[in-house]
């Protein structure tokens, strides 16, 4: 599994690397996993003002350190462009996937449902490297964020499954329950029989992971997870039953020194990006 893709916001860095971008308004983030010289380095967004409650359209770019437009994508998971988006308290979670124009720009359809700033991460590969691209956006509105759920080994979606966790080392296996039995035939979602992101509570560093190849039936979906620095996290999962994608999120806390060592060996036969 590779390690995760770190987002940082270094206004100084911007201004040098993104002057051309911040010219015109908008925020980039830098992917400060990607190497120097790599043909995606930031995102810019067109409008970022949004209504609560309201349909409207996100509509971004790719650039490069010299600001141009990155237009050349690959497909991963059977889409060439993820973009995952949550307020900064990490509530109001989203997975959608947007169309590219003929621009070689991004526009899909969203709505957030309640005021205050929210991190939209793109989340793509090009020229065979992955990457994750952040910016903020601001929902109008006085902004209350919620305190984080207290972690917990269940966790129900708001179309009434629950999903149990279990936790080993950096191992976490789900199993979605309904009806008070399990679900043993979760189906295929974007290539995968389900996707996990992690996001931390205030900076907002972002894992997103996906099963591990041994984990492609049965009733678990196991992951492996690498959430090496101190701090309280929320686990978002998604799965598809009966044709519909849902979502369960799950909080939990890393205390200083992160994973034992001898949990690397977990990690051997897991995949993110």
């Amino acid at each position: 599994m590779t390690a995760p893709l770190r987002i940082a916001l270094f206004a100084g860095a911007l201004v040098a690397v993104f002057g051309v971008s911040y010219a015109l308004g908008d925020a980039v983030d830098p992917d400060v996993g990607a190497d120097d010289g790599s043909a995606a380095a930031g995102i810019v967004v067109e409008d970022r003002r949004f209504e609560p409650g309201v349909g409207e359209t996100l509509a971004f770019r790719v650039v490069d350190s010299e600001g141009r437009t990155v237009a050349d994508f690959d497909v991963e998971h059977e889409r060439a462009m993820h973009v995952i988006a949550a307020r900064h308290d990490l509530t109001g979670y989203q997975h959608v996937h947007p169309q590219q124009t003929e621009d070689g720009g991004w526009e899909v359809d969203v709505t957030f449902p309640d005021p205050g700033p929210h991190r939209v991460f793109a989340d793509f590969s090009s020229g065979g490297e992955s990457h994750t691209l952040g910016a903020d956006v601001e929902v109008a509105g006085r902004y209350e964020p919620d305190e984080l759920p207290a972690p917990a080994l269940t966790a129900t979606t708001a179309d009434g499954y629950e999903v149990a966790l279990e936790r080993d080392g950096r191992e976490r296996r789900f199993t979605v329950v309904r009806g008070g039995g399990p679900v043993a035939d979760v189906e295929p979602y974007l290539g995968a029989r389900g996707h996990l992101v992690a996001l931390s509570e205030g900076d907002l560093d972002f894992e997103h992971v996906h099963p591990k190849d041994a984990a492609t039936e049965g009733r678990e979906i196991r992951f492996d997870v690498a959430l090496t620095e101190p701090g309280r996290y929320r686990l978002f999962l998604q799965f598809k039953h009966d044709g519909k994608v849902h979502t369960a999120a799950f909080t939990e806390t890393v205390a200083s020194g992160g994973p034992r060592p001898d949990d690397a060996k977990h990690g051997e036969d897991g995949h993110g990006h």
